[in-house]
């Protein structure tokens, strides 16, 4: 083969190596772009109710039966989860029992037909608690294992150093175990969620609706948390009281984030 033959057939093949290389680029581009995720539409409920009344910026529907109160208010969308704040008050001469798992809402499209076989209960905050409790009392089990595995993971890093020093043979001076810092990161991770799970335990406790038997001329707040539905275009919560319920209907609007 003559020089300047070669050098066609060289050129020929960087520039189908440099071909190869751009398309594959090109593909992991297209593919890193197709896994990432588009921002969702900001989802508002609005009250569609005779009494309404706002608490900084944010509205609350009002009804009442047989002496018993309820304003709620949507506060925002998380997780699929819409977000409401609830304020019960008890004007009756009677105890009532509060239970967010009967709280319920069906959803509708824009004819008003439903979207739902059943109504969407409300999230039941003590189960969330006991999963929270099972997930604390695994990582604590897990805390107390710890210690043990550290003590033996430096034993077996202090022997392999001891090892190492003992041994001429020049190839085994880098072959050192470092289980005792791996064990040590565990740990940290360990803890790190348990202080999670304490915070969101807490959460749970002290700022959702709880069940509850609320006395006559008492009063309750907290967050109640129900699964979405972003295709409805209307929300109607059914809050029982005793054997009869208020309805609230809210519209359910839709935001471009863009």
């Amino acid at each position: 083969m003559n020089l300047a033959l070669y050098l066609r057939v060289r050129a020929k093949t960087q520039n189908t190596m440099k071909s190869n290389r751009n398309y594959s680029i090109l593909w992991l581009m297209i593919l890193i772009l197709s896994s990432c995720s588009a921002p969702k539409n900001i989802i508002k409920l609005e009250p569609q109710h005779e009494d309404i009344k706002w608490l900084f910026g944010q509205s609350f529907a009002v009804d009442s039966l047989y002496g018993i109160i309820y304003e709620v208010g949507f506060d925002r969308t998380v997780n699929d989860e819409y977000w409401f704040d609830f304020h019960v008050i008890n004007r009756s001469n009677m105890p009532i029992l509060i239970d967010p798992v009967n709280f319920s809402y069906m959803a509708y499209d824009t004819l008003m037909n439903k979207q739902l076989v059943e109504p969407m209960s409300a999230i039941d905050p003590e189960e969330e608690i006991m999963g929270i409790d099972k997930s604390l009392s695994v990582n604590e089990a897990r805390s107390k294992n710890q210690l043990g595995l550290s003590l033996i993971a430096a034993g077996i890093d202090i022997a392999t150093e001891v090892a190492v020093i003992s041994d001429d043979n020049p190839r085994n001076d880098h072959w050192r175990t470092h289980l005792f810092e791996t064990t040590q990161i565990e740990g940290v991770e360990n803890e790190i969620e348990t202080q999670n799970l304490n915070m969101l335990r807490e959460d749970w406790v002290s700022s959702t609706v709880r069940k509850t038997t609320l006395e006559s001329n008492y009063s309750m707040q907290g967050k109640v948390f129900f699964k979405s539905v972003p295709s409805a275009q209307f929300i109607k919560l059914i809050l029982p009281v005793d054997d009869d319920q208020i309805e609230m209907l809210f519209k359910q609007e839709q935001y471009a984030p863009y």
